[in-house]
């Protein structure tokens, strides 16, 4: 039996349509009908009835699917071990991240480099989660754990948000030392596109009168916006504290206070060189745990006028 045929059994089982399957196999859905089809013919048996809600598995296909969906799984097992089959060990990890965690790294460049020895670390740039089953990332850094039992969670820190505007904004408005903020002050509030902060938008929503009119997705974006004297933000207590623009204006929040993850596939996590990563990530994030819980004291509260 060929493996290409299994894998059209696999995609329209996964997908539950015939576009769908052809989408994710990167063929024309009229190729992936026909093909599926002559496979049909050449076992004698019909695998899926077409409804109107989508492809349903028959009998036969339901004994089918398990089976290409094993096939499946040990072929993206296989491929994730390849390089090291061919005696060729990992140089390059690759680590999704957003521009948060890219700063936390890129603010101990050298340091990071220096643990990593003689092993590349790219930082790839997203606010969505990636796909482990494929070697296109090694690791990802975010705050929520997996939802699968093929990734692995390790802590590596905690990293606190407070609340900050720029000195200029703070003081031209007094309310923004007290709890009259949340109605008196202009806040800049978060998009919804892509948005790795929702705990931050429901802490806002449930302290805000009216939605923020200014709002992005990134925190460096609202740092950027917060520091031009626009109104308030959450920022993380290690970028905020770090801008001489900005005054802190309360203590670190310990209800948006997150625990940070790196998540790795479970067949890497031996590779020589994704251990070295890990283990040098989390050497920063712990030289940094002062800065990034706002644990600073040179970094005093915003006192009144």
């Amino acid at each position: 039996m060929n493996w290409d045929d299994l894998k059209l059994v696999d995609a329209a089982a996964r997908m539950r349509s015939l576009s769908g399957a052809a989408r994710s196999l990167d063929i024309s859905q009229p190729q992936l009908s026909r093909r599926l089809k002559n496979f049909e013919d050449r076992i004698g048996a019909r695998l899926f009835d077409r409804t109107p809600t989508g492809l349903k598995p028959t009998e036969a296909g339901l004994r089918l699917i398990p089976l290409a969906d094993d096939m499946r799984k040990n072929a993206e097992a296989a491929s994730r071990i390849l390089p090291d089959l061919s005696g060729s060990a990992l140089k390059v990890v690759r680590v999704a991240v957003d521009e948060v965690r890219a700063r936390v790294l890129s603010d101990r460049f050298a340091e990071l480099t220096d643990l990593m020895q003689d092993i590349e670390l790219e930082l790839i740039s997203s606010h969505l989660h990636v796909n482990h089953q494929s070697r296109s990332i090694e690791l990802q850094i975010r705050n929520c754990l997996p939802e699968t039992d093929t990734l692995i969670a390790r802590k590596i820190g905690d990293l606190a948000y407070a609340v900050y505007g720029s000195a200029r904004y703070v003081a031209d408005n007094p309310a923004a030392h007290s709890d009259e903020r949340y109605f008196a002050c202009n806040w800049l509030g978060f998009a919804p596109d892509d948005l790795w902060y929702p705990s931050h938008m429901r802490w806002l929503e449930t302290r805000l009168q009216d939605r923020p009119k200014l709002r992005s997705n990134t925190m460096t974006t609202l740092m950027n916006m917060a520091q031009a004297g626009v109104g308030l933000a959450l920022l993380p207590v290690f970028m905020g504290d770090q801008n001489p623009a900005l005054v802190r204006l309360t203590e670190p929040l310990p209800e948006l206070t997150n625990a940070e993850h790196i998540i790795v596939h479970r067949d890497l996590r031996r590779e020589p060189a994704v251990r070295t990563a890990m283990d040098a990530i989390a050497t920063i994030y712990r030289s940094m745990a002062p800065l990034l819980q706002g644990q600073n004291p040179t970094v005093p509260l915003a006192a009144a006028e």
